[in-house]
């Protein structure tokens, strides 16, 4: 009797190894969704190059029905740091990255060292607001510049406009007097050659 049930227990099993055998053998793909095929395809090391539609990754699935499968990729040594890694290391870490090279990382430390003109200074700001004497010396030095002397007298009535906002001021300026900047540029390069 024994030896009937383990019998008919290595029966069974044997054939469902052969139906599973089978079913991963018959693989349906037009039936599989994108997102399967691209696991399928990824799970046998493939990659379907130029692929734009679903019928391209079908394709590529029926042509590689028997294409093994790649042993599973063992996570790397310090995968399991994420949460306990610091912001030092995170930073450092980021600093060979592609888009990366040109920015400067600052630790916690560097900034509580920092006062409000040093941090605009070193994150691309003008470093601090300026007082109203050194926007209107700036200004009275913009006309002098480009040969504008008649716009001095109108310095105060300007800044009293543009109060806050002069770096839009500047900006519109610049905008406005895009021609004599040019052409007073252009006359400096012609007189150094």
């Amino acid at each position: 009797m024994r030896t009937v049930r383990a019998r008919s227990a290595l029966i069974i099993m044997s054939a469902l190894l052969l139906a599973v055998a089978a079913s991963e053998s018959e693989v349906d793909c037009g039936a599989m969704r994108t997102k399967e095929l691209r696991k399928w395809l990824a799970a046998r090391g493939l990659k379907c190059e130029g692929c734009a539609e679903k019928a391209d990754y079908v394709t590529l699935c029926e042509q590689n029905k028997d294409a093994p499968l790649l042993p599973p990729e063992e996570p790397p040594a310090d995968a399991g740091k994420g949460k306990d890694q610091s912001i030092e290391d995170l930073l450092a870490s980021m600093k060979g990255m592609p888009g990366m090279e040109g920015i400067k990382m600052f630790t916690a430390d560097d900034l509580k060292n920092m006062n409000p003109e040093q941090m605009g200074a070193s994150m691309g700001g003008r470093g601090g607001r300026k007082s109203r004497a050194e926007w209107r010396d700036e200004l009275v030095d913009f006309y002098s510049r480009y040969g504008l002397d008649d716009k001095i007298a109108g310095v105060d009535a300007a800044l009293d406009k543009w109060k806050g906002r002069e770096s839009r001021m500047f900006d519109a300026l610049y905008k406005k007097y895009d021609v004599e900047i040019r052409a007073k540029s252009d006359a400096a390069a012609k007189d150094e050659v």
